[in-house]
């Protein structure tokens, strides 16, 4: 069965832009660290709503690499860390498979017959098919107390459901959809260095079915004509 190519041009996907799936799969928004103060500094946060007593609170999530774990952070926080990146060939199509194959320029008409033709391009652009990979991430909930923690993870369950899709925009912010799974468990988390600066968390573990553009666009010439040659039959 013949693998459908795109007739029109896409973009490159890499690690950076499943990094930003992530964090739209998560429910978590850009913006200023704290406006208030005339911070131009930017992160990502999401909503949560912790209940009597506590409210709704802009929590930070921080993508963790390369910072320490709990340098520069205040409670309750999420972090998300990207792990294994591994190469998937079980998910490969075929060598010379393309990406897309799109023409260029604008349409014109090839004569066949003086009574018809065909349209076609001048030339066309063709990219080979990404490599696939399987990537790894870690969403880890952090806070001072069990029953805060168990809210926050509560509100990341429910963003990111034990399968799903994480969408994903390539460098000409054309979607793409990828699957995901859980793996592993569900680990229980704790940092107890003293009174006033123990933690507790959980963390989960989720694959992305994804790929990664490593090839660049090529450019052909297109038919421009046919020569037709008809024997009389006697």
């Amino acid at each position: 069965m013949a693998i459908p190519v795109h007739p029109t041009i896409t973009g490159d996907v890499f690690l950076r832009n499943f990094d930003e799936g992530i964090m739209r799969l998560l429910g978590a928004m850009r913006g200023l660290e704290n406006p208030s103060s005339g911070d131009t500094e930017f992160c990502y946060r999401k909503q949560v709503n912790f209940g009597t007593g506590i409210g709704t609170l802009n929590v930070p999530v921080y993508f963790s690499q390369p910072e320490p774990m709990l340098q520069s952070k205040k409670f309750p926080f999420i972090t998300i860390s990207r792990d294994d990146i591994t190469l998937a060939m079980q998910r490969w199509m075929s060598v010379g498979q393309l990406e897309y194959r799109a023409g260029l320029g604008s349409l014109y008409a090839i004569p066949l017959t003086p009574e018809s033709s065909v349209s076609g391009y001048l030339s066309r652009q063709s990219k080979p098919q990404a490599f696939p990979y399987d990537m790894t991430y870690t969403i880890s909930v952090w806070d001072r107390y069990e029953n805060r923690v168990q809210t926050l993870l509560q509100q990341v369950l429910k963003a990111v459901t034990p399968v799903g899709r994480v969408i994903v925009y390539d460098s000409l912010n054309l979607e793409r959809s990828y699957e995901y799974y859980y793996e592993g468990s569900l680990v229980n988390l704790q940092e107890v260095l003293d009174a006033d600066t123990r933690a507790r968390g959980y963390a989960l573990t989720i694959r992305v079915e994804g790929e990664i553009d490593q090839g660049d666009p090529g450019e052909t010439s297109a038919v421009t004509g046919f020569d037709l040659y008809l024997d009389v039959l006697e």
